[in-house]
């Protein structure tokens, strides 16, 4: 099980912006803690989104796209993460969008 800590950094962020990609990796890295962080980046990114916490899309003309299909979002982002060897350095067309549950929940953060 994932602690609420380990993504609070980015649903805090995400209150304000559109946060990129690389803050959930660094999330994942951060909590592999000497595990494969790529599966701990996984598990984060399915608890974000089967909880409805986060939708993954990208940077359009009209403001944040969201991609459709929780299932496809996950494969969307793993493939472009590979094309970028894991490093994205904003350069991935993958952003994290707060939902308004991910909002609520990222008050209740703040709040302790």
């Amino acid at each position: 099980m994932i602690d609420d800590r380990v993504f609070a950094d980015v649903l805090i962020e995400g209150m304000d912006d559109w946060v990129p990609i690389d803050q959930l990796i660094w999330a994942a890295r951060e909590e592999a803690k000497g595990r494969p962080w790529k599966g701990v980046f996984v598990e984060l990114l399915h608890l974000l989104l089967e909880n409805d916490l986060i939708q993954i899309g990208e940077l359009a003309a009209e403001g944040f796209s969201p991609w459709r299909g929780e299932a496809d979002e996950v494969v969307q982002v793993l493939d472009d993460l590979e094309r970028l060897s894991w490093e994205p350095k904003l350069a991935s067309r993958a952003w994290i969008a707060n939902t308004g549950a991910g909002n609520e929940a990222a008050r209740s953060l703040i709040e302790g």
